[in-house]
């Protein structure tokens, strides 16, 4: 992730908290693969190595990505977080994108000293193949449906130096593999009009997900009142511009409306997906994420959106409850609902006043998070972040030792 990119990002309550904690992926998503110039300058105090990013398809069977600003690791644990195997080395972890299908087959999207790489094993991670990638993008615009076929979203130009988490328009190309990324095509791209198949450069595009090989969506921040997403029904051979009906009160008067896709890379809810409006903060170049909104998908369009009661980051739906069990942070509160959002009750505390960052539940007992310490929050650096696992369905949670 990018917090280099938010230079004078104030912590201004939660939101802002998890903003400037977690970096711009989200608003600002190909950062963290693009080559920065930066002016010389004295070396800023270590940082403590930090979680960067997780998957975990069990209780006992996972991987994280651990590093600093220089140098990242891929590990693997089969039994919980106590043993962890060293399997992968890259540089920077913050631009790296994990997907897992089974204890065997996975693909990973990395940057190591060669450039950024996808990766993919049929054993659990004893043994890669490396193939190069059609261009550099952020991990949330890559998505596999199975260990062959994906596609891959990725700008066709750098935007100009940061001025805001609002855009008004990117161009973009499209590719897709049937090979496990062996080979890509090109699909589309949206500086073309004869070439894009529906898919405008308006707004940033934020991510990609697909439910099988034809239906799937790009999310996309969007400036003003407007939450918009492209859908395809032919495996991205063509797009159609949705809409999202606002809330029932209305958006308000955002700078524009932030949408995030499915909460985890195993998420058992292709349909759900969060909505969050961005306002200016009270300083110059500050801003606050707002309370958000779910949209869940009923046969072919969006429902009405159920607000979230807090404006937390992380979001999750508990698999394996027919969709009803949502999980959303306050902080370090966790609030659950059994009930799609219509009522929320407190659920759990994170270790030592932690801040839930992500979470991802991999059955209705068992569930792991990533976790950020704001108080050890530097100006213009993250958060160190750090692992817990929860074996109560959220109401405990202990931190998990992991290598540096």
């Amino acid at each position: 992730m990018e917090p280099r990119a938010w230079r004078a990002l104030t912590a201004l309550g939660l939101a802002a908290v998890v903003v400037a904690a977690v970096g711009l992926t989200y608003l600002r998503p190909w950062q963290g693969l693009a080559p920065t110039r930066v002016a010389p300058q004295r070396a800023a105090p270590a940082r403590p190595v930090s979680v960067q990013q997780m998957q975990f398809l069990s209780a006992t069977q996972g991987w994280v990505v651990t590093g600093d600003a220089s140098s990242s690791t891929l590990f693997h644990t089969t039994d919980g977080g106590r043993r962890w195997q060293r399997q992968l080395d890259g540089v920077a972890g913050d631009g790296w994108a994990l997907r897992f299908f089974d204890a065997r087959r996975g693909v990973v999207y990395a940057r190591d000293r060669l450039g950024p790489a996808l990766w993919r094993t049929a054993d659990g991670g004893q043994h890669w193949t490396r193939t190069i990638v059609p261009k550099p993008t952020a991990p949330s615009l890559i998505f596999f449906a199975d260990p062959s076929h994906g596609w891959w979203l990725a700008p066709l130009a750098d935007l100009p130096p940061f001025t805001g988490p609002i855009v008004d328009r990117q161009d973009v190309a499209l590719f897709r593999t049937a090979d496990g990324g062996a080979n890509w095509s090109q699909v589309l791209r949206t500086d073309q009009p004869q070439a894009s198949h529906g898919l405008n450069g308006d707004g940033l595009k934020m991510s990609i997900w697909f439910r099988d090989l034809n239906g799937g969506w790009i999310g996309q921040t969007t400036p003003g009142e407007h939450a918009v997403v492209y859908a395809t029904t032919d495996g991205g051979d063509d797009w159609i511009r949705q809409e999202l009906p606002p809330p029932a009160a209305g958006w308000g008067s955002p700078l524009g409306v932030f949408l995030q896709g499915p909460p985890a890379p195993n998420d058992t809810s292709p349909g759900v997906l969060v909505a969050t409006p961005i306002s200016q903060g009270p300083d110059q170049g500050t801003y606050v994420l707002q309370s958000g909104y779910v949209y869940t998908r009923q046969a072919a369009s969006w429902a009405v959106p159920t607000p979230l009661p807090h404006s937390g980051f992380a979001f999750s739906v508990v698999g394996h409850t027919e969709g009803r069990r949502w999980w959303v942070s306050n902080g370090s509160t966790v609030l659950e609902s059994d009930d799609s959002g219509d009522h929320w009750q407190p659920l759990g505390e994170g270790p030592n006043g932690r801040i839930f960052a992500r979470f991802d539940v991999v059955d209705p007992g068992h569930a792991w998070a990533l976790l950020l310490d704001a108080r050890a929050c530097g100006p213009g650096l993250p958060c160190p972040s750090s692992l817990a696992r929860t074996a109560d369905g959220g109401r405990h949670w202990t931190l998990v030792s992991t290598p540096p």
